[in-house]
């Protein structure tokens, strides 16, 4: 039985509810732009209304909108080269304030100086950094979003971890 126009939009409007917050984290960590991260959700979300407009169904809606969200960023790096972060701050970008976040080493951690570690990383790293410390994504969720197996996501994080623990330790604290 084919569900009906109110159900479409009862679906749409719950996952909009439960993960806008998080789309737009999602984005913004890639572009480092709040409008451009505002922009970008926004259109990963109508995607997915165009895509349950069709009929289709979610089996795992939150690896789907992750899914959507980071091929929506690709897309718009695609056709637009963006300024490396370095580029931004040279020109007065500085990222949200002087706000700190939770590393996964419990440690508090400056968001520009994670920010500069994370622009370093090869994007298979960053990526899986960024959706397991960031997002809050279990292993399980992001091989799921990525295709990929849950040991190949495990090791990834593993390595962009000790990676930015690394990295960390040769930034200068203010």
């Amino acid at each position: 039985m084919a569900a009906t126009q109110e159900d479409i939009e009862q679906r749409f409007m719950t996952l909009y509810d439960t993960y806008q917050d998080a789309i737009f984290r999602h984005c913004y960590f890639r572009v480092y732009h709040r409008e451009i991260a505002k922009e970008l959700a926004q259109e990963a979300f109508m995607k997915v209304w165009d895509y349950l407009q069709k009929g289709n169904t979610l089996e795992h809606p939150k690896a789907f909108l992750y899914k959507i969200a980071t091929n929506t960023v690709i897309d718009y790096r695609r056709r637009k080269k963006e300024d490396s972060l370095e580029q931004l701050q040279d020109t007065g970008f500085q990222p949200a304030g002087n706000e700190r976040i939770e590393d996964a080493t419990d440690s508090k951690m400056d968001v520009d100086a994670l920010m500069t570690v994370l622009d370093t990383l090869e994007d298979i790293y960053c990526e899986a950094f960024l959706l397991r410390y960031i997002e809050g994504l279990k292993p399980k969720e992001i091989a799921v979003m990525t295709g990929e197996t849950v040991n190949v996501i495990s090791v990834r994080i593993t390595r962009a971890k000790r990676q930015v623990q690394q990295k960390m330790k040769h930034i200068p604290t203010v």
